[in-house]
């Protein structure tokens, strides 16, 4: 193998024995025998097996939460419509990305004893925000909202993605489904929408 298909098998199998036995019980013996490479090339390639298992696991991270940036909206919605229309195929896709979470769970672990992983996560989680900020700032409507707003609004959606995954993992039963999410973003849409319009006696007053 050539060093960078030597790296990426390593990388594959740091990912596959992670999700199989977790951190703790993933050994470099064990790494270089599924690559099909010899034990030197994971302190040659990554420095140590905590480098490569942290690489491998911010992978997994990026899987996952790179998911909730790739839903296309309408762009001339308003903001609680478009986050009705992201609220369906996040939901639909939480069974397929768990495995993926659960290694984002493991990854945020080890992150408390890894100041460069926490780095690097802290940094995507920044990116995450900063597209969906600037995904909502591009519209006609996230236009007119103040900046700040917009960046509470890039945290709450990631908030409820990591929310909704971690209540699946325990009981799938108890999320919502699609349609339920993306029925109370419309309601609140609505309500909105008529909290913002004057009452008759109101229009009344000011004829």
């Amino acid at each position: 193998m050539t060093a960078g298909e030597t790296k990426t098998a390593l990388l594959a199998a740091a990912k596959r024995l992670v999700l199989e036995r977790g951190y703790a019980g993933t050994s470099v013996r064990e790494l270089a025998a599924v690559a099909g490479t010899n034990l030197g090339a994971v302190n040659y390639h990554f420095g140590s097996r905590e480098n490569l298992l942290n690489e491998a696991m911010l992978e997994f991270f990026q899987e996952w939460a790179g998911r909730s940036a790739q839903v296309d909206v309408d762009p001339d919605a308003e903001p609680l419509k478009q986050l009705a229309e992201r609220a369906r195929p996040m939901v639909d896709g939480i069974a397929a990305a768990q495995p993926a979470f659960v290694m984002a769970l493991e990854v945020l672990l080890q992150s408390r004893r890894s100041p460069e992983l926490h780095r690097r996560l802290a940094a995507h989680y920044a990116d995450l925000r900063r597209q969906a900020t600037e995904g909502m700032a591009a519209t006609p409507r996230g236009s007119q909202l103040p900046p700040r707003f917009l960046e509470v609004a890039a945290s709450y959606m990631i908030a409820v993605a990591d929310g909704l995954q971690l209540q699946a993992l325990l009981d799938p039963e108890v999320i919502p489904t699609a349609d339920e999410l993306a029925f109370f973003y419309e309601s609140l849409a609505a309500a909105a929408r008529a909290a913002g319009q004057p009452s008759t006696e109101e229009e009344n007053d000011h004829a």
